[in-house]
């Protein structure tokens, strides 16, 4: 693989957790991609150690090791910048009250006491931070995780939620046309499943029928002109 597909790959790998580089194409192992970040000496990709780890948290707990992660880091200078990344990041979680992650189970001996004493009190004031001999402004720490994991997963929950209004909107005025058995036939029709021999009768007897008359012109124009008069 040449340098370009293996860069290509990684910002996107990226994406797929929370961190949208550029879109994704294919499915990653979240402990190689925090590996590949402690690795890097590229500060934006390093101020989105904490979404990356938070949606890997969130979405693919079962695959995260952050103790066997560990393990494939040789050097003890980049295994240090993966400590404090990780030890930083659970304190940006805390501070943005995320219990449920900053609860997650953090692997012992992953920066100590003091250490750790120094990287909330950089997170908490705001105030720069040097990890790994690379200094980091958490300031923009934080605005990466506000912009591309808070933000993020308030935008997912609004397109779900509209989403769902308009699949009950759908609901509603289906209700208003055909009975419970006759909407369950069009939502096998429009999902390709087949009908058996009484299912296809009926269809045709029946809901066909109704649907006709909704897409019948004449019906919409009249419907529409008798809307405009009250």
């Amino acid at each position: 693989m040449g340098r370009e597909e293996e860069g290509a790959n990684f910002y996107s790998d990226l994406s797929q957790y929370g961190y949208s580089l550029i879109h994704p194409d294919r499915v990653t192992d979240p402990n190689e991609l925090l590996v590949a970040l402690s690795k890097s000496k590229d500060l934006r990709l390093l101020e989105g150690f904490p979404v990356v780890l938070a949606n890997a948290l969130e979405k693919d707990a079962e695959r995260l090791n952050l103790a066997a992660t560990e393990q494939r880091l040789k050097n003890r200078y980049i295994c240090k910048r993966f400590h404090e990344l990780v030890a930083l990041s659970f304190s940006i979680f805390k501070v943005f009250g995320l219990e449920k992650l900053s609860q997650a189970t953090c692997p012992k001996g992953f920066a100590d006491e003091k250490r750790q004493a120094e990287i909330r009190d950089s997170v908490v004031n705001s105030r720069p931070l040097e990890i790994g001999k690379i200094k980091l402004d958490v300031e923009r720490v934080k605005n990466t995780f506000l912009r591309y994991y808070l933000h993020g997963r308030e935008e997912k929950l609004a397109e779900n939620k509209s989403k769902l209004r308009e699949e009950f909107r759908q609901e509603f005025f289906l209700s208003l046309f055909f009975a419970p058995k006759q909407r369950d036939l069009l939502i096998k029709k429009l999902r390709g499943e087949s009908l058996n021999k009484t299912e296809r009768e009926y269809f045709s007897r029946v809901v066909k029928k109704k649907l006709m008359a909704l897409v019948d012109p004449d019906l919409q124009r009249m419907a529409l002109k008798v809307l405009q008069q009250t």
